[in-house]
C-alpha cells in the first residue's frame, strides 16, 4: 500500500513537472512556423538596417541587422500584423501566416523624402517629383496636422515659409503678403469658394480628413486659372479604394488655454473594388485667455463637420470618386475685433457650408495617358453685421443682420498626351459660377423698429478657361514648361430693388515659362516667368459688401488684374540625404492691382475699389540636417530652419514706396527634433520637438485711410516676438489599438504678443493633450 502511495506520488510529481515544461515551453505545446526576410529600399533595392520591427498588440518584436535580415516566429494558428518603421522610411504592415515561411521574405520600404516631401500631383495634373517642378512647392503630411492638434487651415500653414497668420480662427490665408483672394484653395483638385471679402477663410474645412495638402507657389493661372498669383494649395484626402481592409479611428483632444475639446472618428471600408470612408469632427472651445491674462470675452467657437467619401473601380484603368463634406460653425468676435471704438461683444457669427463633387478618371497606356473629368458644387451661408452710429451720442443707432446665401459650381475636363517618351503636353478646360445672395434684417434702435431690407439676388460671375501645358525632358539634366491659357468671364450686378441689372464682360490671357537644371542628382536649379491674374468678382465690381474694416461698395469700372511673377529656386539633398535645402526668390510686377480705396463722396459707404499698381518681392528658404545614432542606434537628431521675408510698394500712393497694405515682417523659424524606435511593452517609439518662432517688427504700414478706423489688422505696427513651442509624442504598436499621445505647448512662456498687424492679442500659454489610436 505505502509502495503505491509513492508511485502516485513520484507520478504526480512527474506530471506536475511536464505541465510546467509544456507550458514554459511553447513550442514544445504548440506547432510554429518562421518567418524570415530582407527589408530593403523600393527605389534603389539596398538592404536598409535598424528597422524597428513590431507584431501589434504584442510587446514581443526585432530589430533587422546590418544587412536587413530578420527573422521571427509564431504559432501556426496566429495571422498576426506586422509593422516595419524606420526613421528615414514609410511605416509598412504586412499579415503573415504559414504559407509565408516556406522562403525568406523580401520586404520593400519608401523613403521619407521620396514618399511624404518630395512627390506632388498638383503642379502638372500627373505625379512628379519636387525636383521636377519650376516653382517651389511644399508638402504637410497627415501625421503633421495631427500631432500639433490644428484648429483649422490658417494653424496647419502657419509655420510653413511664406504664410502668415493673423488671429487665431477666422484668419485670412496669405502668402507672400498677398491673402487668398490672389491664392487658389482646392480640395482633391476642385476649387473652393471664400465669400469673406479677404478671400477664403479655411475655417469651413476639415484639414483633419486630409491625407496631404500640398502647396506649389507663384503663378499657375495657366492650369487653375483666375486668382492663383502667390500660389495655390490643394488638399488631398486619402482615396477609398486600395487593398482590402476596414479600419477605423479615433483622435480627441484638449486644449488648456480655452478648454479646447476636439474629436475626430474616421472609418474607412476599402478594397480595390469599391470603397467608403466617413470621417467627423466635433470642436468645441470656450474663450480663450490672452499672454496678459486677458479673457477675450466672445471669442468661443463651435464646429461641426462631416465628410462621405466613396469610390468605385471599374477596371483597373478606370475609376470614379464621390465626395460630400458638410460643415456649420458659430464663433463670436472678441472685444475689439471690429474697430478700435467697437466693444460689443454680444454678436455671433453662424455658417454653414456644403461641398460636393465627383471625379472620374481614366487611365491609358499609350499616346492619350489620362482623361479626367471633375465637378463640383458648393452652397453656404453665413451672417454678418453692419453698425451705424448716432453722429450726437456716438451710441450704436441701428444694425443690420447680413445674410450672405451663394451658389458655387463648376468643373474641369484635361487629358494628358505622351507626345514623346520624354514629353507630355496636358490640354483642357475648365469653368465655374459663382451667384450671391445677401438679404439684411435691420434694428433701428432709436425707432424701435424691426424690418427687411431685399439686397442683391444671383449677383455674381460666370468664368470659362482653356490651357495648354507642355512639360520636356531634354537630356537627364535640363527641363522644360511652357502653357498658355485664355479666359473669358461675365460679371452680373444681379437684382436689386428696383435698378436696371448691369453685366460686364472680361476676359485674360496668362503664360508660363519654366526651366530647371539639375546640376547633379541632388541639386536642382529653377527659374520661373509667368504671367498670372485675377477676374474681378460681382462683390468688387458692383455688390455692397460688409468686413470688419467697414463698408465696400463695387466699382463697375474694374479691369482683371495682372502679375508678371519671377521665381528663381534652388532645392536638394545633400551628405547621403542627410541635409535638406530649399532657397527661393520672387518678384511680382502686378499691373490693374485690385486696391481698396476710402469712397469719401458715397454715403454710408468706407471703401471702393479701383486699379491700381503695385510691386511685391521677397524670399523664403528652408534648411534641415539629419544626425544619425544619436545616444542610442535607433535614435536621430533633426535640426531644421526656416524664414521668409517680403517687401511690397504701393505705387498708387501719393509718396515713393510707399507701404502695401498687408506686408508682413521678417520671420524664422527653428525646430529640434529627436526621435528614436524601440520595443518595450508599451512603446515601440517616441518624438521630443522643440520649436521656436521669430518675427521681425514691422513698421512699415501703410496709412489708415481718411474717414477710417482702419479695422483689426493690417494698419497696425507690430514688435518684434520671440514665441517658444514643444511637443512630446509617444507611439505604441504592442498595445491594442496602436494609441498614440501627443503632448504639445505652444507658447510655452506665456508671452503677450500681437500678431503682425494686429491690435488683438494672440492666445497665451496652451497645453494641448491629442490622443489617438485604431478602433
Amino acid at each position: 500500500m505505502k509502495h503505491n502511495i509513492k508511485m502516485i506520488k513520484l507520478l504526480s510529481t512527474l506530471t506536475v513537472l511536464l505541465c510546467t515544461v509544456l507550458i514554459n515551453n511553447p513550442c514544445v505545446a504548440r506547432e510554429t512556423f518562421t518567418v524570415t526576410g530582407t527589408v530593403m529600399d523600393v527605389e534603389n533595392k539596398t538592404s536598409i538596417s535598424r528597422v524597428n520591427i513590431s507584431i501589434q498588440n504584442s510587446p514581443h518584436g526585432t530589430t533587422t541587422d546590418q544587412d536587413g535580415n530578420f527573422r521571427l516566429e509564431f504559432p501556426t494558428s496566429h495571422k498576426p500584423r506586422i509593422i516595419f518603421s524606420h526613421i528615414g522610411y514609410v511605416k509598412k504592415e504586412i499579415v503573415v501566416d504559414q504559407s509565408l515561411s516556406q522562403k525568406p521574405l523580401n520586404i520593400f520600404m519608401t523613403s521619407k523624402v521620396i514618399k511624404m516631401h518630395n512627390v506632388v500631383v498638383s503642379a502638372a495634373l500627373y505625379e512628379q517629383p519636387l525636383n521636377k517642378l519650376s516653382k517651389p512647392a511644399t508638402v504637410i503630411t497627415r501625421r503633421q496636422i495631427s500631432d500639433q492638434m490644428q484648429s483649422n487651415m490658417t494653424d496647419m500653414l502657419a509655420a510653413t515659409p511664406g504664410f502668415t497668420q493673423v488671429w487665431e480662427y477666422h484668419s485670412p490665408l496669405l502668402l507672400r503678403g498677398m491673402n487668398s483672394k490672389r491664392l487658389v484653395v482646392m480640395q482633391n483638385g476642385n476649387r473652393r469658394i471664400g465669400t469673406f471679402p479677404g478671400g477664403y477663410f479655411a475655417q469651413d474645412m476639415n484639414i483633419y480628413d486630409a491625407q496631404k495638402v500640398e502647396i506649389i507657389k507663384g503663378p499657375g493661372s495657366v492650369i487653375y486659372g483666375s486668382g492663383a498669383i502667390s500660389g495655390i494649395i490643394n488638399v488631398i484626402n486619402k482615396p477609398p479604394l486600395g487593398p482590402k481592409r476596414t479600419t477605423a479611428k479615433s483622435l480627441s483632444g484638449y486644449g488648456s488655454n480655452n478648454n479646447e475639446f476636439l474629436q475626430v472618428v474616421r472609418v474607412c471600408q476599402q478594397n480595390p473594388k469599391f470603397g467608403i470612408s466617413l470621417n467627423g469632427k466635433y470642436r468645441k472651445t470656450g474663450d480663450l485667455v490672452y499672454g496678459n491674462g486677458e479673457d477675450a470675452e466672445n471669442s468661443d467657437v463651435e464646429d461641426k463637420d462631416m465628410s462621405l467619401t466613396t469610390g468605385y473601380s471599374f477596371s483597373e484603368k478606370q475609376k470614379v470618386t464621390l465626395e460630400v463634406n458638410g460643415h456649420q460653425g458659430d464663433w463670436g468676435k472678441p472685444r475689439g475685433f471690429n474697430g478700435p471704438s467697437k466693444a460689443y461683444t454680444e454678436i455671433r457669427n453662424e455658417e454653414e457650408r456644403l461641398h460636393s463633387a465627383i471625379n472620374y478618371a481614366w487611365t491609358l497606356d499609350g499616346f492619350v495617358q489620362t482623361v479626367q473629368f471633375n465637378l463640383y458644387y458648393d452652397q453656404g451661408t453665413r451672417d454678418y453685421y453692419k453698425y451705424k452710429y448716432s453722429t450726437v451720442s456716438n451710441n450704436l443707432s441701428s444694425l443690420e443682420l447680413v445674410h450672405y446665401d451663394d451658389k458655387y459650381g463648376g468643373g474641369q475636363l484635361f487629358t494628358i498626351f505622351n507626345l514623346y517618351q520624354a514629353n507630355k503636353l496636358t490640354a483642357g478646360i475648365d469653368g465655374y459660377a459663382f451667384q450671391l445672395d445677401n438679404p439684411s434684417e435691420m434694428i433701428d434702435y432709436y425707432y424701435n423698429t424691426t424690418g427687411d431690407l431685399p439686397g442683391y439676388i444671383d449677383a455674381g460671375q460666370m468664368n470659362i478657361g482653356a490651357f495648354v501645358s507642355d512639360e520636356w525632358q531634354l537630356g537627364p539634366r535640363f527641363r522644360l514648361i511652357s502653357g498658355v491659357r485664355y479666359d473669358a468671364a461675365t460679371v452680373n450686378e444681379g437684382e436689386y430693388i428696383d435698378k436696371t441689372e448691369r453685366k460686364e464682360e472680361r476676359n485674360a490671357v496668362s503664360g508660363n515659362a519654366g526651366f530647371v537644371y539639375s546640376q547633379t542628382a541632388n541639386m536642382h536649379w529653377s527659374v520661373n516667368l509667368g504671367r498670372a491674374f485675377r477676374m474681378p468678382t460681382a462683390e468688387e465690381m458692383f455688390t455692397e459688401v460688409i468686413s470688419c474694416k467697414g463698408t465696400k461698395l463695387g466699382n463697375p469700372d474694374l479691369q482683371p488684374e495682372y502679375s508678371w511673377n519671377l521665381d528663381v529656386g534652388l532645392r536638394g539633398m545633400a551628405n547621403r540625404e542627410k541635409l535638406r535645402y530649399d532657397f527661393a526668390l520672387f518678384y511680382n510686377d502686378m499691373d490693374d492691382y485690385i486696391n481698396e480705396m476710402p469712397a469719401d463722396d458715397i454715403p454710408d459707404v468706407d471703401f471702393t475699389y479701383k486699379n491700381t499698381d503695385a510691386t511685391i518681392y521677397g524670399g523664403e528658404f528652408s534648411l534641415a540636417y539629419r544626425f544619425e545614432h544619436v545616444y542610442t542606434p535607433l535614435s536621430d537628431l533633426y535640426i531644421g530652419l526656416g524664414g521668409a521675408y517680403v517687401y511690397g510698394i504701393d505705387k498708387a500712393a501719393e509718396k515713393d514706396d510707399a507701404p502695401l497694405f498687408g506686408i508682413p515682417p521678417l520671420k524664422l523659424t527653428g525646430e529640434l527634433k529627436y526621435h528614436g524606435l524601440l520595443n518595450c511593452n508599451w512603446m515601440t517609439g517616441y518624438t521630443i520637438k522643440l520649436q521656436a518662432e521669430y518675427a521681425a517688427k514691422q513698421d512699415r504700414i501703410a496709412d489708415i485711410p481718411k474717414g477710417s478706423d482702419g479695422g483689426p489688422w493690417g494698419y497696425e505696427p507690430s514688435d518684434e516676438h520671440l514665441l517658444f513651442n514643444c511637443m512630446l509624442a509617444l507611439n505604441s504598436n504592442s498595445l491594442p489599438g496602436c494609441p498614440k499621445l501627443r503632448i504639445v505647448v505652444k507658447n510655452i512662456f506665456d508671452l503677450d504678443y500681437l500678431p503682425y498687424g494686429s491690435y488683438i492679442p494672440a492666445m497665451g500659454r496652451n497645453v494641448k493633450t491629442v490622443l489617438s489610436f485604431d478602433i
